[in-house]
Parts: structure tokens; C-alpha cells; sequence
């Protein structure tokens, strides 16, 4: 199909709506919004999508040739505006039709990123922590039925939540993104026993089993078990059982100070004229069992083979992919997941079963474009209509700013009661925060304009008869009203 150039303030309005979901749960606003700025991904709880059958259409499918084309120009942009840089793989029908690195793994030295680069995957990890889960259990080691105080004993609340509770985000526990003692000491290791008395400190967000809110702090507690039960590191266990028996041989388990095989260097969003930054310094240690795998396109392409040949453990013996989201697009039955780590590196993967069709984005610059990204890769590959974006005005053609206008949006604004959003004006422009303190630029695109590139969304501040600030518009979706 040819593509159509499109408004890209259009684009990222439908990808917010799209999003909803991850960000702003059905039933608790605030925990969700949380999320937002922590670690937010496809995955989720029971909820399901029915797959819509279709008729065999490989036949106008376009040939690998035109397919390299197509993605080389709908990259292109992203590339151009820094909003990606990483490694793309893309396999039809068992065949690999394309495997390429665009930017580089390494800024400051120049190195280009290829298809054995690796990168930080986010919360793709947990599609591997439920697999570890469920191989245990497929061994007999546990059940996933079983309370948490059978192998935490004296977790709090442990009787209530079950094994099946954490996989699909129905335990209650606060997600770690939103605790006070995360904003406060991310940057710091964190052991295995400090996070699980911390999490056990933060109440409950609603009882078991009778909601799903997305929680980071639920997978890490499946780490733990997985220690617990199979008498290893979780690191050592998934390298062990996943990534050996796969050939997944770049992958591994982040850990402080010890850099991972080919590992990109992560990068976030900057202000001009570089546009991108060092990520921050957060500990590893956070991260285990949530978002602390890193892979490259390949190995990512192998985990992907395995999940739809049930190389490890079959899918349906559990009555739903835990760790994945289930939907249908273009009229076709997916699976996906998303991720995206506060240490510079943003991914998305989707296995197509009936198709054979693999769609693999990998980046060291934390933005969620990857998503976006995927879904028009998928189009390109199956045939379908897609749309190339154009550069936005920010990028093009950016506006003059200056401190006195920067100070102007300087502020909090509160989403719900409880989740505020802290904007601080600095000289080159203006930074946004949720409530774990991380601030990132935001590009400037106009006036009262600008653009969130982590989590890939336009923010319009609004004002008041008198021209003062007195909110802030996040991508249609919602508005926080200005505190101070």
C-alpha cells in the first residue's frame, strides 16, 4: 500500500487514546498515572481480545525488497528528529526479511547499532519472568494458585495473593514507580530483602483479586520466588533455562557495574542542539524481574520463535499468556508487549501467530515511539495502509524561547488528588516530572506547545483571560489543573 504523509500531532493523539489502558487504569486514575512516568507497558492482566480470523492474503504481501524500502523511509523521521535510534528486525513466514541498525549504539564514539547490539528490553523481561514462573510450575515446583507466604514467609497480605495474582496484576501491590522511597533512592542499589519489606510498608492499593492495576513491584516479588524455588539467582536461572536452551547468547540480566555484552549505551531525550542526553544512573537493582533483561533484535527473534512453537512451555496450558498482551489488529491476532527503562532504552516485540509475522523494535533513547513504530513496521510487512510521519515544527522549524516564557509554566499540576506533575523552567527550556522526580525536556513547538517525547505525546498549557498559565492538556487525554 503507499503511504500517506500525515500531521504528527494527529498521530500521537490517536497513539494516547490507543494507550489509555496502560496509563490510566478503569478503575484507579491515580495508581495508574503513576505508572506514566515509571515503567508503563502493553502487558496486562485477565482481560482478553478474541482473534478475528481472515483468508490467506500472503499472496499481496510485499516482497522483502520493497518491504527494506518502505521501513528505510518510514524510519527515516524518527531517525532525523532523535526519537529513535536502535535496531529493527522484521521475519515473515520463518524467513527474516530484514535486520538493521539505525544510529548508533554509542554516540559519543560513533558506533552504529546493528542487529547484535543489545539493549535494557524494559518489561518485555516479564514475558521471561513468566515463562521462568510457569516452567517451575510445569515442573511441579509450584502451582499457580499458590499464596505468596509459601515461599515469602510473613509477607504481608501473602496468604490473599496468589502466584496468578502477580502475573496478571491483581495483587494490590503498589507499584514501585510511585513510591516516595523510589524518587528518593532509585539512583542507590536496592536489595532483594530492603525492596520486600517496602513493598509489604506501602498499603495495599485495593484487595486482591478484585481489580488489575499494571505493577513493576508484582514481577519483582516473582523474582524473588523463582530464587526462592529453584535455589538461584533469578539472573543465573533465566540465563540457565531461557536464553541457553534458545541461543539467546546476547542476552543477560542487567547489574550494576557490570556492562552487558554489546550493550548499547542508553540515551534520553535532550534539548538542541544534540537532542539526546546520558540517561540517568538508576540501580539495576530496581529493575530485577520487571524490566532488568537486556537482548538484542536477534535473541528477541528467537524468544519470539520459541513462544510460537511452545519451545519452553506451551502457552494455553495456563488459560492466558501471562506477561503479554493478547489483541487483534489489521484484523489479526497478536501478541505484544512494550518497555521502556528510565536508564535510556525503549522496546517493543509482536509475534503475529498465524502469519509467522515478527516485528522486533529495539532503542537506546527512552521514547515510546518504539511502539508507535511497530505497528507501522507490521502494516509495511502484511501490506496494509501506513503513514509516514512528517518532522514536527518543533524539529523543523523551532521556535525562539526565552527564561522569562520558560518560568511562565513553572509549576505543579495535579492530575488526580495525590498525583501531581512538577514543571521546572530551566535555560534551554522547560523539564516535566511525575512523582518519582525524574524531570525530561520537553521539545518546544509553539506557543503554549510542546512535546513529551518518553512517553511520545503533545502538552498544551492553557491559559486563563488574563494570560496566566492555569493548566495543562496531556495529549487530549487529560487536564491537570495548575496548584501553584
Amino acid at each position: 500500500m503507499s503511504p500517506s504523509a500525515i500531521n504528527p500531532a494527529v498521530t500521537a493523539g490517536r497513539r494516547s487514546r490507543r494507550k489509555a489502558t496502560c496509563w490510566f487504569s478503569r478503575v484507579m486514575v491515580v495508581v495508574a498515572a503513576a505508572i506514566l512516568f515509571g515503567a508503563c507497558a502493553l502487558g496486562r492482566g485477565p482481560a482478553r481480545s478474541s482473534s478475528v480470523e481472515t483468508a490467506d492474503d500472503s499472496a499481496r504481501w510485499p516482497a522483502a525488497p520493497i518491504v527494506a524500502s518502505r521501513v528505510d523511509e518510514f524510519v527515516s523521521p524518527y531517525v532525523a528528529m532523535d526519537d529513535f535510534s536502535g535496531s529493527i528486525l522484521i521475519a515473515r513466514a520463518g524467513q527474516v526479511i530484514l535486520s538493521r541498525g539505525y544510529g548508533f549504539a554509542d554516540v559519543e564514539r560513533r558506533l552504529a547499532a546493528d542487529d547484535r547490539t543489545a539493549y535494557g528490553i524494559g518489561s518485555i523481561t516479564k514475558t521471561m519472568t513468566a515463562a521462568g514462573i510457569e516452567l517451575l510450575a510445569g515442573q511441579g515446583r509450584l502451582t499457580l494458585s499458590d499464596p505468596v507466604t509459601k515461599y515469602i514467609p510473613g509477607f504481608l497480605h501473602g496468604d490473599s495473593i496468589t502466584i496468578t495474582h502477580l502475573l496478571e496484576h491483581s495483587s494490590g501491590l503498589k507499584d514501585y514507580y510511585s513510591w516516595p522511597s523510589y524518587a528518593t533512592g532509585r539512583f542507590d542499589p536496592i536489595s532483594q530483602a530492603a525492596f520486600l519489606a517496602e513493598v509489604q510498608a506501602q498499603p495495599l492499593d485495593f484487595p486482591p483479586g478484585t481489580r488489575s492495576t499494571y505493577s513493576n513491584s508484582g514481577y519483582f516479588v516473582l523474582a524473588a520466588i523463582i530464587e526462592r524455588v529453584s535455589g538461584m539467582p533469578y539472573g543465573e536461572f533465566i540465563t540457565r533455562n531461557l536464553f541457553r536452551p534458545l541461543r539467546m547468547t546476547d542476552a543477560g540480566d542487567l547489574q550494576d557495574g557490570l556492562p552487558g555484552r554489546g550493550l548499547a549505551k542508553g540515551y534520553d531525550p535532550g534539548f538542541p542542539p544534540k537532542r539526546v542526553q546520558r540517561a540517568a544512573s538508576v540501580s539495576r537493582a530496581w529493575l530485577e524481574g520487571s524490566g532488568s533483561v537486556y537482548a538484542s533484535a536477534l535473541d528477541l527473534y528467537r524468544w519470539l520463535q520459541a513462544i510460537r512453537d511452545d519451545t519452553i512451555i506451551p502457552l494455553g496450558t495456563f488459560g492466558y499468556p501471562y506477561g503479554w498482551g493478547t489483541r487483534t489488529r489489521f484484523g489479526r491476532h497478536l501478541l505484544e508487549q512494550n518497555g521502556r527503562v528510565p536508564i535510556g532504552y525503549a522496546s517493543y516485540v509482536a509475534l503475529y501467530p498465524r502469519e509467522d509475522l515478527n516485528v522486533i523494535v529495539l532503542s537506546n533513547i527512552q521514547s515510546e515511539v518504539t511502539e508507535q513504530m511497530g505497528v507501522g513496521l507490521a502494516a509495511i510487512a502484511l501490506g496494509e495502509t501506513y503513514e509516514i510521519p512528517r518532522l514536527r515544527p518543533g524539529f523543523s522549524d523551532p521556535p525562539v524561547g526565552d527564561s522569562t516564557l520558560f518560568a511562565s509554566y513553572s509549576g505543579r499540576y495535579e492530575i488526580a488528588p495525590g498525583f501531581v506533575l512538577t514543571v521546572r523552567s530551566v535555560a534551554q527550556g522547560i523539564l516535566i516530572a511525575g512523582p518519582d522526580g525524574a524531570f525530561l525536556p520537553m521539545d518546544h513547538e509553539g506557543p503554549d506547545r510542546f512535546f513529551f517525547r518518553p512517553l511520545y505525546v503533545p502538552i498544551v498549557f492553557e491559559r486563563e483571560s488574563g494570560g496566566q498559565i492555569n493548566a495543562l492538556d496531556w495529549g487530549g487525554e487529560f487536564r491537570a489543573k495548575r496548584l501553584d
